[in-house]
């Protein structure tokens, strides 16, 4: 049986604001200081960033004349809620930020998801459920003589998995989806910032529990089990899942991604066990994150 995958991969994206005329939206204050101002698109905290949502972003910048030391402690850190859309929209750091006044030295910025204040190079946050959508942008640079056109684009360095369970016609009325395990995957627990492009950290390999499964009767319409979760892209194209109903447990069931040598960051993939009396059936469907690609996969 053949099933279709189509991974999606979201970008957002911070730029400077600039008018009709090309010029920038932005003058220098009383000071005689250029203010920061960015423009941007955006998602949500605990949950995957989908155009529409809104999240809340770390930025931070280091000036240097010369190059930039992430490891170092940085100038400024700001949070700020953006919106997650397909066009740029302004944004104005709260406190107001600005450039150095000599225009030799550069602000060096970068951007993660969840906010998280650094320190030593590094940023850590909480994730013991799988549902963080971490995302990164590169930094990029600016200064009082060079401050138009800043984009900070970030993406989904993870992937996403969502399933659906759906019953074959055999199986008996009133089997019940209790838990699916997704084994050895590893969360995003933290960025390290010593890199040109913001690294993920991730833990330790361990077993998932698909969080928020609502035991509920599988049925011949489609239904979703549980939360989507983001891991770390696996190496091959299969995963090992445990799946239990109310009538049996399925243990080591592999799912095999045909088109794809290894799960790649910023796809999303649904992944569809349909449920007969004697075993289930795997399929993968789409999700709206990168639209590619296609799968396969039987689970016996």
């Amino acid at each position: 049986m053949k099933k279709t995958i189509i991974p999606a991969l979201a970008i957002i994206l911070l730029a400077g604001c600039t008018e009709d005329n090309g010029r920038p939206s932005i003058e220098p204050g009383q000071d005689g200081l250029v203010p920061i101002t960015l423009s941007t698109v955006s998602a949500t905290t605990k949950a995957p960033v989908n155009t529409g949502d809104g999240f809340t972003a770390g930025i931070a910048g280091w000036e240097s004349d010369a190059t930039a030391d992430y490891t170092a402690v940085p100038t400024w850190y700001n949070t700020a809620e953006i919106t997650a859309s397909t066009s740029p929209a302004g944004i104005t750091l709260n406190p107001t930020r600005t450039y150095h006044a000599d225009p030799s030295v550069k602000t060096y910025m970068a951007a993660w998801h969840p906010a998280s204040e650094p320190a030593d190079g590094l940023v850590t946050f909480a994730n013991t459920d799988g549902q963080v959508d971490a995302m990164t942008a590169a930094p990029v640079s600016g200064s009082a003589r060079d401050y138009e056109g800043k984009t900070l684009a970030f993406s989904h360095p993870t992937t996403q998995i969502k399933f659906l369970v759906v019953a074959d016609a055999s199986l008996d009325a009133g089997t019940r989806i209790e838990s699916i395990t997704i084994k050895q995957a590893q969360l995003p627990v933290g960025f390290d910032l010593s890199s040109s492009t913001p690294a993920v950290t991730y833990a330790a390999a361990a077993d998932l529990p698909v969080p928020a499964i609502t035991p509920a009767e599988i049925t011949a319409t489609a239904a979703q089990a549980g939360a989507p979760v983001m891991i770390k892209p696996l190496a091959g194209n299969q995963m090992t899942l445990d799946v239990t109903t109310s009538e049996a447990h399925f243990a080591n069931v592999v799912a095999t991604i045909d088109d794809d040598t290894d799960f790649q960051p910023g796809k999303a993939y649904a992944i569809t066990l349909t449920f007969r009396q004697a075993d289930i059936l795997l399929k993968a469907t789409v999700t709206p994150w990168d639209y590619s690609g296609q799968g396969s996969g039987i689970i016996e």
